[in-house]
């Protein structure tokens, strides 16, 4: 070949490679496919399931460098650990160093959760447990199950699961569990390294970290019954491998370890504490002040002026629970003050859980800020008057009461007066009732009554024997029918309302099936409100004129025929009353009838619970 064409194509190629190379200067290596597998095992020290160990150094290897993910909430050592034990991850190494003194002849389990994961991907090796016994026997039975929070069988994650193998009730409220276990987010549990004999089994919500029941704020469940002595079956499973055609290619026998028992339900409950206490006193406005207290049972404080003998100077309005009170000053005298001393007297919980009279004196103060908006909205009136009389207009009054309007009320509720203000005089024959369609507005019979059962002050009912579905009416307010105590009146007010008619509502039929007891039925909604409640007096009930939506069901057992669902107290021996759950929804359309026939126990407690329904928010404040 001829030196100059060697030359040529020898250029030409390296020319093409640099190229290829400036091409990729910008992609730079790829580094493969992520890591998706979790660590792998390798060995420990002691190893897992050794026997007679005295050391309480625990260290565990696997394949790949590791992080540990909350050890303190993840990893669960059993028999229960006094002195918090360290863990912590070194290279590939879990390094588990336990405080407390090693109990003789005993096997302990370390359940890590959720905790290890790579250090790169932090893929997850779920469910690591590494046992060792300080005798010569490896205990090895698991107990299985779910707790489920009894009022409503949601799942209950975080309690702590423990055992017993002294039957004694008392056992509970002074010593810690022999084993333990935490509830995954599922309410699932299982309780490792258990022996083979009978044990009492209860669950947890340990607020001071001591393991057994001792302070009334804990949540708990209980066992009705021993648990059945722990066993262990093996199960030959076998898996078809197919070639093709369907042709059987190969069988593979294994062997699948069983534990029982495995399906233990425990209904999760906090006692009811008498707890109440006067937390604040808020004055969002001169003629307001609110009392807000934990919980409020019984009757309602009471007030009175600390500096001035006065009576009648207030009307009050509460909400459901009653421990938000707002009271609304009416007398002139009073509400101009910046500060009113208050003396307050109510009944509060001492350390003992026994209500006892109490008064305090409080102060309802205005605040800077609101007297600096005052002030502001003082100076613009004023400015607002000025201008009218440079300009000789009439001035518009601006503090007329004000009523809520509606344009629609449902077939089962009243029309509702509402004011803004609480009123200190109204003359019912200044409202009038008349029917839509009426040109002539011929009055119809009706009677205004103040709302009393939800203790608002400002709520006024409208009923009438002329109310029918599917019907328009009007109600006219005329001028100066209703007076507050703050010299407001109101203006004339057209009201147009009509009653909704039954083809916009349906019907739910429920055939009950096994009702153990007295009991009654709720129907919810997609947030676990209740809808409507009704006894069970009979095997067939029917809830009429719901509006559209989804609907759920629930029987509560009603032991005491209080018409509530009443919590459990332990040292009575007393058990929260039963819930029951329909496992499907209701998906109701208007004018529509859905027949349902539930037998309440054919599905176990945690299978009823419908998925689609949310979880009730639980109270805070316990």
């Amino acid at each position: 070949m001829d030196r100059k064409i060697f030359i040529h194509i020898w250029l030409s190629a390296l020319l093409i490679l640099l190229m290829g190379a400036c091409a990729n200067m910008a992609q730079g290596p790829t580094g493969g496919n992520a890591d998706t597998y979790p660590p792998n095992y390798l060995g420990s020290k002691p190893q897992n399931g050794a026997l007679n160990v005295k050391s309480k150094r625990v260290e565990i290897l696997f394949d790949e460098y590791l992080q540990l993910n909350d050890p303190m909430k993840n990893l669960t050592v059993s028999p229960p650990q006094k002195l918090n034990p360290s863990a912590k991850a070194i290279g590939k190494k879990i390094v588990v160093e336990l405080r407390d003194s090693l109990q003789p002849n005993t096997t302990y389990t370390l359940d890590f959760g959720s905790s290890i994961g790579d250090y790169t991907e932090n893929n997850l090796v779920n469910n690591f447990q590494y046992s060792f016994s300080t005798g010569d026997q490896l205990d090895s039975m698991v107990i299985s199950g779910v707790v489920l929070n009894a009022e409503d069988l949601s799942p209950k994650e975080g309690a702590l699961v423990g055992i017993y193998s002294d039957g004694s009730d008392s056992m509970f409220l002074s010593q810690p569990f022999e084993r333990i276990a935490r509830t995954k987010a599922d309410g699932r549990f299982h309780i490792r390294g258990a022996a083979k004999k009978k044990y009492r089994i209860f669950a947890l919500e340990d607020m001071n970290n001591n393991f057994y029941f001792d302070q009334s704020g804990e949540g708990i469940a209980v066992q009705e019954a021993d648990v059945d002595i722990p066993s262990l079956e093996i199960e030959q499973h076998f898996d078809t491998i197919f070639g093709d055609s369907m042709r059987i290619d190969t069988i593979i026998k294994r062997e699948v370890r069983k534990y029982s028992p495995d399906s233990i339900i425990l209904r999760f409950f906090h006692e009811k504490v008498k707890f109440q206490q006067f937390k604040k006193i808020e004055r969002p406005a001169r003629n307001q002040f609110t009392l807000f207290f934990e919980k409020m049972e019984g009757t309602l404080p009471k007030v009175s002026l600390v500096d001035t003998a006065v009576s009648d100077w207030y009307r009050v309005e509460t909400n459901q629970l009653a421990d938000t009170v707002l009271y609304w000053i009416t007398d002139s005298n009073i509400y101009r003050k910046d500060t009113i001393a208050l003396s307050l007297s109510y009944q509060k919980t001492d350390s003992a859980g026994v209500l006892i009279p109490c008064t305090d004196t409080v102060r309802a103060m205005l605040s800077s800020s609101f007297l600096k908006n005052e002030l502001k909205a003082a100076q613009q009136e004023e400015a607002r008057v000025k201008k009218a009389l440079r300009r000789n207009r009439k001035l518009h009054r601006t503090n007329l009461l004000e009523l809520a309007q509606f344009s629609t009320v449902n077939i089962t509720e009243s029309p509702e007066l509402i004011w803004d203000k609480p009123l200190s005089s109204f003359d019912e024959g200044k409202v009038h009732l008349y029917r839509g369609n009426d040109s002539t507005r011929t009055p119809l019979p009706f009677t205004v009554v103040k709302d009393t059962a939800r203790d608002n002050c400002r709520r006024y009912v409208i009923s009438s024997p002329e109310f029918h579905p599917d019907s328009s009416y009007k109600i006219m307010v005329d001028s100066a029918c209703a007076y507050d105590f703050y010299g407001n009146h109101n203006d004339s007010i057209l009201i147009s309302f009509k009653i909704l008619g039954e083809h916009l509502y349906g019907k739910v039929t429920i055939e009950l099936k096994n009702v153990p007891g007295n009991a009654f039925i709720e129907l919810l909604n997609a947030s676990g409100g209740v809808v409507r409640s009704l006894p069970v007096k009979d095997n067939v009930l029917t809830f009429e004129h719901l509006s559209p939506s989804t609907y759920f069901a629930r029987i509560i057992m009603d032991e005491n025929h209080n018409g509530v669902w009443d919590t459990g107290k332990y040292r009575e021996g007393r058990l929260p009353e039963k819930v029951y759950y329909f496992p499907k929804s209701f998906k109701l359309r208007a004018n529509w009838e859905i027949s349902e026939t539930w037998d309440v126990m054919a599905l176990p407690l945690d299978r009823q619970r419908p998925s689609d329904l949310s979880a009730k928010k639980k109270d805070a404040k316990r």
